[in-house]
């Protein structure tokens, strides 16, 4: 070996590091290209990025690059490894909050939510307005979910408190716009105020009430309605719980030190159902599914445990039974529900006191609303959105379709 490799050779080796880490790059570089990628990750709850196709048209647009940024970030080997790393470390440096999730006490996760929509806001509020104006002739009541930040204050951090959105302030304003001599506006934070210690009410690790929590709104509006409506001691023998449930803010969060929810659903007897007019949906797979009761079971076995209720959420689904408590021999009840995902774990609860219960997710509505009510006749129309949803939501647009 001649002097000059000798010295080169000796040169890098005072930078030990330097070659550790090159080292420690080449084997994670090896192991990317080595290993199959996955199509969908349990632990995000999301489809995976794959391959992108190359063009010189998506290269030339900037799209192929995103794309292949996207997969690999996507794809990158010991994703999951690295996630909890991440949070573990976060953790000791004695970070309250991560990716926009808070760390609050007896293991409870937050949206971190400091800002209103004001315009989107606005705009819904006008669009609900029009629709109430234009069906003057069926009742309507109006409901917004609170969210579990503003309701379980006191398990926020220290500090938390004074920087996120005050929702009772914001809910008070929403409903002084709603307006309609046909409309009642249902006072659902006062409900989940008054039971947020009657069980767990909100998940842990999840952006949804809890079914005891929808259930305490079911009763409400029922009563609001002056209808009869299903004790849970009567549904006790329908009762299921589900151990092991990651929500959303988990997913966004990755907390290592995370405690799972348990999902606890009732399947109520039902006589037909029908999604988007038909009798089978695809699951996250893409494999046909029957819908034989208000549930997709096999979810129960994912870590997306509450895309089980009503299947997920899709355009139009209907719900008959002989279930309901108020029947009028020789006539059929109905009522018809605007919703978000929230109101999937309430649903079944109406079947209790309706006929047939119509339920509307805007995100994936095909058939108009005049369609809807030409083809049967409401006795009554809940328009129901959780606060954030409500905010967010651009696709309330479609109510006057």
């Amino acid at each position: 070996m001649d002097k000059n490799n000798s010295s080169s050779i000796k040169d890098i080796l005072k930078y030990p590091m330097v070659i550790i880490f090159a080292v420690f790059i080449m084997i994670l570089f090896l192991c990317d290209i080595i290993k199959p990628d996955k199509v969908y990750s349990e632990n995000e709850n999301k489809k995976l990025a794959q391959f992108p196709t190359f063009s010189w048209s998506k290269l030339f647009k900037n799209e192929y690059t995103l794309e292949y940024e996207k997969y690999v970030n996507d794809q990158f080997v010991l994703r999951d490894n690295w996630i909890a790393l991440k949070s573990m470390s976060e953790l000791a440096l004695g970070k309250i909050e991560n990716n926009g999730v808070a760390y609050g006490k007896d293991d409870y996760l937050f949206n971190k939510s400091t800002k209103t929509e004001d315009k989107t806001i606005k705009m819904n509020n006008g669009f609900v307005n029009d629709y109430i104006d234009k069906n003057s002739k069926t009742h309507i009541t109006f409901g917004l979910i609170p969210n579990s930040y503003d309701i379980l204050k006191d398990k926020l951090p220290m500090g938390m408190e004074n920087i996120l959105i005050n929702q009772k302030e914001q809910i008070d304003n929403i409903y002084s716009e709603i307006k309609g001599d046909n409309l009642s506006k249902l006072d659902l934070y006062s409900v989940m105020e008054k039971n947020r210690d009657n069980g767990q009410i909100y998940y842990r690790t999840d952006h949804h009430w809890t079914t005891q929590g929808a259930y305490f709104a079911y009763k409400a509006y029922m009563e609001s309605l002056g209808l009869k409506y299903a004790e849970l001691s009567e549904l006790e023998q329908y009762k299921h719980t589900v151990p092991e449930f990651l929500g959303t803010y988990y997913s966004k969060s990755k907390n290592f030190n995370v405690v799972t929810d348990n999902i606890t659903y009732y399947d109520v007897p039902v006589t037909s159902v029908t999604i988007d007019g038909k009798k089978t949906v695809k699951d996250q797979f893409d494999n046909e599914v029957t819908i034989d009761n208000l549930y997709m079971e096999s979810m129960f076995d994912k870590r997306d445990k509450y895309a089980a209720f009503l299947y997920g959420n899709y355009g139009l689904t209907i719900i008959k039974s002989d279930n309901n408590k108020n029947k009028t021999e020789g006539k059929t009840s109905r009522i018809l529900v605007f919703k978000d995902s929230y109101s999937n774990c309430f649903v079944p609860f109406l079947t209790y006191s309706f006929d047939e219960v119509y339920v509307v997710d805007l995100r994936s509505h095909t058939p108009t609303n005049a369609q809807i009510l030409k083809r049967a006749k409401m006795d009554e129309i809940l328009i129901m959105f959780n606060f954030e949803s409500y905010q967010n939501e651009s696709n309330f647009t479609r109510l006057g379709l």
